[in-house]
């Protein structure tokens, strides 16, 4: 399956994901959401969590989540498709979108989970069609949206590293 680093996502594309992060944190009254790809590595991030902290977060989750499926397996199920996990502050909901991503929402014990549930379905569904898009769009490559200077920054520090 392809990952998401061989995906570009535009920047209209990923303000339409981020607007829709925050909308389902304030429909949800939670503290943060993410979306993030199988591999942990962070796509979009609304709310309370920083970048790095949302880093070590994405990673870490999408290894529960891995785990959670092999689980399954063992069980005879095809997949579990969400992970519940409840903290005596903090509450974690995370799943799954397509086969690729992963939602997660961080709220508080005020928030009910049924309402979390709800909502992140109808989230999901939305995002699966935006990524979905994403992974069709075959006219999008890397070397074309890697802004010049970066390049030319890259190349000098290469060319630094590899001097005689």
């Amino acid at each position: 399956m392809e990952q998401l680093t061989n995906l570009v996502i535009s920047d209209r594309e990923l303000m339409t994901i981020s607007a829709l992060l925050a909308k389902l944190m304030n429909d949800t009254n939670a503290t943060s959401t993410m979306l993030l790809d199988k591999s942990g590595q962070v796509v979009a991030v609304q709310g309370a969590e920083s970048r790095s902290k949302a880093t070590n977060l994405g990673a870490l989750l999408a290894g529960v989540f891995s785990s959670s499926r092999e689980v399954a397996r063992l069980l005879n199920e095809k997949d579990f498709r969400s992970i519940f996990q409840q903290g005596v502050q903090e509450n974690i909901y995370t799943a799954m979108v397509e086969e690729q991503w992963l939602l997660v929402i961080i709220f508080d014990k005020l928030t009910h989970i049924g309402l979390v549930k709800v909502l992140s379905k109808k989230a999901s569904d939305e995002l699966g069609r935006i990524l979905e898009r994403v992974r069709n769009d075959t006219s999008r490559t890397k070397s074309s949206v890697i802004n010049l200077q970066f390049r030319s920054s890259v190349e000098d520090t290469i060319d630094l590293l590899f001097r005689d």
